[in-house]
C-alpha cells in the first residue's frame, strides 16, 4: 500500500458518547506519506449498513482534490465496495493504515511474521464478508453466487497461510520460553516497559540500561522487544522495551503479536509510561489498560511513569506539583507514579529506587 503523494479525505461517524480522534488518524496517514486535505464527520446513532456514513456526506468529498478515502472505523466488504462505487475513489480503513505502518517498521523475522499474520487475519475477515455478499447476489440458499468459488479458494489459502505462520510463531515463542526459563534459573527479575505509542519508552529504556536502542520521534518505532540490563543494588534486572499501544488497537494485531506481547505477560513488574504533556492522557492510559486486560496483565505490579515533564516545565518540579496536572487521569486508585524527563534525565534515580523497592516487595 503506497500513500505517498495521496490526497486523503478522512471519514468518520461520531456516535453519541464516542470519541473520534481524527488528529491521531491524520498522524497515522502522514506517517505513510499521505496528506489529509479533507475531513468529513457525521453525527448519527449507528453506522449505515451499506455506506458507513450517509450518502449525502459522501457527496461532500471534494473529488477534485481527494485521491484516497480513509475511514476511522473498520469497514465491511460491502461498505467499502459501495463507497468506492459512489465516490469513484479507493477506500481503506484505519486498521489497514496501522497494519501498513507495522509492516514498514518490521525489521526482524519475528516482527515480519507477526505483521504477516495480522494481515492474513484481516483479509480473511473481509473475504467472509465478500462471500456472504456474493452468495446473496447469487439468489440465496443453495445457489452459488458469481465468483463465490474463487472466494472459497482464497479463504482456504488464507487459512493455510495462517496455520503456517502460527506454527512458525510458535517456534519463536518456544525459543523465548527457553530464554525466560534460563533467566528464571539465574533468578533475574524482569521489567516490561509499556505505554501508548510515541511516549518516550525507548529513550527511557536506553537511559536505564545504557543500551543503544532505536529512538525515533515516530509512531510504532519499536516493534521488536529490546531487552537490556539494569543493575540495582548489585542485582541484575532485565528491562524490555515493547511495542507501543494505540486507541482501539486492531484485534488482529493483539492476536498476532503474541510473541512480542508475551514479554509483558511474563514480566515481574510493568512500567506504564505516559506523556504528561499530552492532552489525551486519560484516553491513552485507558487504551493501554484495555490491551493489558486482554493480555490478563493489568493486575501485575506496576509503576506509572509520567515522561516528558520538560515539555511543561523548564526545571525539575516537585512530585505534588506535577501530579496535580494528571490527578484523576490515571485509571487506578492510589497509583504509584514517578515523573521523569528522559530527554533531560530528570527523575531517573528516583525511578530506579522505585523499581528496586517494587521488585523487593
Amino acid at each position: 500500500m503506497e500513500l505517498e503523494r495521496e490526497k486523503v479525505a478522512l471519514i468518520a461517524v461520531k456516535k453519541k458518547g464516542e470519541e473520534v480522534d481524527l488528529e491521531e488518524l491524520k498522524g497515522l496517514v502522514e506517517a505513510l506519506g499521505g496528506e489529509v486535505v479533507q475531513e468529513v464527520v457525521q453525527r448519527r446513532n449507528s453506522f449505515s449498513p451499506s455506506t458507513y456514513i450517509g450518502r449525502g456526506k459522501l457527496e461532500e468529498i471534494d473529488r477534485e482534490k481527494v485521491t484516497l478515502i480513509v475511514s476511522y472505523h473498520p469497514l465491511s466488504y460491502s461498505q467499502k465496495r459501495n463507497i468506492e462505487e459512489i465516490t469513484g475513489m479507493p477506500v481503506i480503513d484505519r486498521t489497514e493504515v496501522i497494519l501498513e505502518i507495522f509492516a514498514r517498521r518490521a525489521k526482524t523475522k519475528e516482527a515480519k511474521l507477526q505483521v504477516e499474520l495480522a494481515r492474513a487475519y484481516y483479509k480473511l475477515s473481509h473475504l467472509r464478508g465478500k462471500g456472504k455478499e456474493l452468495s446473496r447476489l447469487g439468489g440465496g440458499v443453495g445457489t452459488r453466487g458469481p465468483g463465490e468459488t474463487q472466494t472459497e479458494v482464497e479463504a482456504r489459502a488464507l487459512r493455510r497461510k495462517i496455520h503456517k505462520l502460527r506454527r512458525e510463531l510458535d517456534e519463536v515463542l518456544k525459543k523465548q520460553g527457553l530464554h525466560r526459563e534460563s533467566r528464571r534459573r539465574k533468578n533475574f527479575k524482569t521489567v516490561a516497559v509499556v505505554g501508548y505509542t510515541n511516549v518516550g519508552k525507548s529513550t527511557l529504556v536506553r537511559l536505564l540500561t545504557k543500551k543503544d536502542v532505536l529512538v525515533k520521534d515516530m509512531l510504532f518505532a519499536t516493534l521488536d522487544v529490546k531487552t537490556g540490563a539494569l543493575y540495582l543494588d548489585g542485582q541484575k534486572v532485565l528491562i524490555s522495551d515493547t511495542v507501543g499501544f494505540i486507541k482501539n488497537l486492531p484485534h488482529e494485531l493483539v492476536a498476532s503479536f503474541r510473541a512480542t506481547l508475551s514479554e509483558v505477560k511474563e514480566a515481574d513488574l510493568l512500567l506504564i509510561v505516559f506523556d504528561v504533556s499530552s492532552g489525551n492522557t486519560e484516553e491513552e492510559l485507558e487504551s493501554v489498560k484495555a490491551v493489558l486486560k486482554k493480555l490478563k496483565s493489568w493486575e501485575k505490579p506496576k509503576i506509572f511513569v509520567g515522561n516528558k515533564v520538560d515539555k511543561l516545565f523548564n526545571e525539575p518540579k516537585s512530585k505534588e506539583e506535577i501530579y496535580s496536572l494528571v490527578a484523576g487521569k490515571i485509571p487506578e486508585e492510589n497509583p504509584e507514579v514517578v515523573f521523569v524527563s528522559a530527554k533531560k534525565r530528570w527523575g531517573i534515580e528516583e525511578l530506579k529506587r522505585a523499581i528496586s523497592e517494587k521488585l523487593a516487595s
